[in-house]
């Protein structure tokens, strides 16, 4: 790589560390998975910078993240089986204390997930959340209803009754 463009890749991940970062966190639910994926993304757009087109270094950084993303859940998918018993049911006063935005994005699956970021957190419209995904605009959508309507269900509360109940 030429020096100019090893200075433009570092000014890059100067500027967009903490981005990079929080976005991985959201997509893994942890920071040290986080930490690895941008670590595994920024080292193969490094190997591509040269070829990467002047303005589109943060859309090919998101791109290539989110298909590291994905390409491990895939490989995580499979079952493993153990002789541990899983761990007990929380209370619900317990559920409420622990329900966080990360918790909730552990919940969905690996694409609802990863579409929720995008749009929410990235502020990418539909169009650009296809682009960089590579899937229809039509799946897109739908994935984003599926995910909200789910996140919609784990907040919902059960309605009142009895005193406090409201007419």
């Amino acid at each position: 790589m030429r020096r100019t463009d090893e200075e433009a890749f570092r000014s890059f991940v100067t500027e967009r560390q903490t981005v990079l970062r929080r976005r991985a966190f959201l997509l893994c639910g942890n920071w040290a998975d986080g930490d690895e994926l941008v670590q595994e993304a920024l080292a193969r757009v490094y190997v591509a910078w040269p070829r990467i087109a002047a303005g589109a270094e943060a859309a090919y950084t998101r791109r290539t993240m989110m298909n590291l993303y994905l390409n491990d859940q895939r490989k995580r998918r499979r079952e493993v089986l153990t002789d541990e018993l899983p761990e007990p049911a929380v209370s619900d006063h317990d559920r409420e204390l622990a329900m966080t935005l990360t918790e909730l994005l552990k919940d969905l699956p690996d694409k609802q997930r990863a579409v929720i970021v995008l749009r929410f957190w990235e502020d990418l419209t539909v169009p650009q959340i296809a682009a960089c995904t590579g899937v229809a605009e039509g799946t897109i959508k739908s994935q984003i209803s599926r995910a909200l309507a789910a996140l919609r269900s784990r907040l919902a509360e059960p309605p009142l009754t009895g005193a406090g109940a409201v007419p």
